[in-house]
């Protein structure tokens, strides 16, 4: 059953969209290609996708699905909240770029959100008053944001400093911003360890025919130290995200050496692969480990566009297929 609802946020544009009703939820079971059971997330003609986008304690899915382009061929995008216990979703806010990450006491949603001139900035938004809160507001692109597991920063990417894309930590109480990367290549899609001590990002150290070379890296909190994680290949490894043992990684990839056709592996913390969760013709990526562990969702072309699918998990192995 379909029913439609209208939300008007302050300085945004204003939400009209069918609804889907828990009885009609349905979440089609697949077998990948590993052998893991792979979930397919209510299949729809547009195209939906996610980053970071689980709540905390597991209970909802933050995505993000595209309705076209408007007038001046800008793409027309909603979060929706999707109940993962029930099936029930409901429009959540407008004018996004990505799909918004939840904080720890889901009581705030972040997110990066189209304003003038093409660019993005980040805003928080207050889930229940629906209050929005601009976070450190620039002329340059802002965007992939995400919280600290003890709610009190927010990680960015930017290119506030020379046009060039670097990994920022946010201090919710002052207001202060710390520049965490520094360097000329391209950083991007930071996310903090479970247990508050690193936060994980990619970066692209070169190109290839076709496509590009991604390493994963880490940072220490306590010592501000960057270290490469991934052994280095050709290939690229990116938009990776922390186990809950704050110690193994589930990544993207094209090692298959097929530029942009990315599957899912889970990374030891010496830089060996322990799996492969994926296989396929497409790509897979934005991969993230709920923080219960439960699931590792993703998005994937995998059904022709971007569509989100998840694999459940028994430790850090994929559950099997019968």
């Amino acid at each position: 059953m379909l029913f439609r609802v209208q939300l008007l946020f302050a300085g945004f544009l204003v939400c009209s969209v069918d609804v889907l009703s828990a009885s009609d939820a349905l979440f089609t079971t697949r077998t990948g290609g590993m052998g893991c059971v792979v979930e397919e997330l209510n299949g729809s003609d547009n195209a939906r996708f996610q980053v970071q986008g689980v709540s905390w304690d597991g209970q909802w899915l933050a995505y993000t699905e595209q309705y076209g382009h408007d007038d001046n061929e800008k793409p027309i995008r909603t979060i929706f909240l999707l109940d993962l216990s029930s099936g029930e979703k409901r429009a959540f806010v407008d004018t996004v770029s990505n799909s918004g990450a939840f904080s720890p006491d889901g009581r705030y949603m972040v997110a990066a959100f189209e304003v003038d001139s093409d660019r993005t900035d980040i805003w928080e938004v207050n889930i229940e008053t629906q209050k929005l809160t601009p976070i450190a507001q620039h002329e340059q692109w802002e965007w992939k944001p995400s919280y600290s597991p003890d709610g009190k920063s927010i990680l960015l990417t930017s290119y506030r400093i020379e046009g060039q894309s670097d990994v920022f930590l946010y201090d919710r109480e002052s207001g202060a911003l710390t520049r965490m990367t520094d360097d000329p290549r391209y950083d991007a899609h930071g996310e903090f360890s479970p247990d508050n001590t690193r936060i994980l990002f990619h970066r692209m150290v070169g190109q290839r025919e076709g496509g590009y070379d991604f390493e994963l890296f880490v940072i220490d909190l306590a010592s501000g130290d960057i270290n490469q994680l991934t052994k280095g290949s050709p290939f690229e490894e990116s938009y990776a995200s922390w186990a809950p043992d704050s110690q193994h990684v589930v990544f993207s990839s094209d090692h298959d050496g097929k530029p942009q056709k990315h599957n899912l592996y889970i990374l030891n913390p010496d830089g060996e692969i322990h799996s492969r969760l994926t296989r396929g013709d497409w790509k897979d990526s934005y991969a993230y480990w709920s923080r219960d562990g439960e699931y590792i969702y993703f998005t994937s072309q995998r059904s022709g566009k971007d569509n989100i699918y998840r694999i459940p998990m028994e430790g850090l192995n994929c559950k099997k297929a019968d």
